[in-house]
């Protein structure tokens, strides 16, 4: 059986990211969508971007901070361009906490893609973000009545309350599952550190 180049499927990934990414840019520049030049372009940068970021990820860097990037940046240009062009009924102004979601959504894939399954640290961060996300799409649509700013200000000692009880229980439970790592670059970092400040002591 025949066997490829890593360079081979490298370009076959960016074959399909390419497609995919230029699909969505022709659908949002289609006739049709918003007269403003900025509203139709930086959904199309965001893309972009996100399709750059994924590609060098997952073919070059493995790095989960480039792959939540990319993540982030494809679904925010996807979503806020269907929303520009008129798919999506309802404006940005209504919309914008979408974002919120999408960053939840992105921590969540990098916290997989980095560790191959679902991790505390990367979980618990999703989840707050995705309630953030909820709560500030129910106050942008009016479901819930009343001022966000008055809820804020009414609410936020529950939230410090909540957040800090929040990080105990994640400190308890990342060091009952044994979760606290250091990578094996920072171990001989540490380690180089420690015999420097020994040989000054001595």
């Amino acid at each position: 059986m025949k066997r490829y180049s890593m360079r081979f499927y490298n370009m076959i990934l960016a074959l399909g990211i390419f497609l995919i990414t230029a699909g969505f840019v022709m659908f949002i520049l289609s006739p049709g969508g918003t007269d403003s030049l900025f509203m139709t372009a930086w959904p199309v940068v965001a893309m972009v971007l996100g399709a750059v970021f994924l590609y060098f990820t997952l073919s070059f860097t493995h790095n989960s901070f480039h792959f939540f990037l990319g993540i982030f940046c494809a679904l925010s240009g996807i979503f806020f361009g269907l929303v520009t062009s008129g798919v999506i009924p309802n404006t940005l102004h209504e919309w914008w906490p979408a974002s919120v979601v999408f960053a939840s959504l992105a921590l969540l894939a990098s916290g997989l893609y980095k560790a191959h399954k679902l991790r505390i640290a990367y979980a618990f961060p999703a989840a707050t973000l995705l309630l953030l996300g909820i709560v500030f799409l129910l106050f942008s649509f009016r479901v819930i009545p009343g001022s966000f700013k008055s809820f804020v200000l009414t609410f936020i000692p529950f939230f410090i309350i909540i957040s800090g009880a929040f990080m105990v229980v994640l400190f308890l439970l990342q060091r009952k599952y044994n979760q606290f790592y250091i990578d094996e670059e920072e171990t001989e970092e540490i380690d180089e550190d420690d015999e420097e400040l020994f040989n000054k002591g001595l």
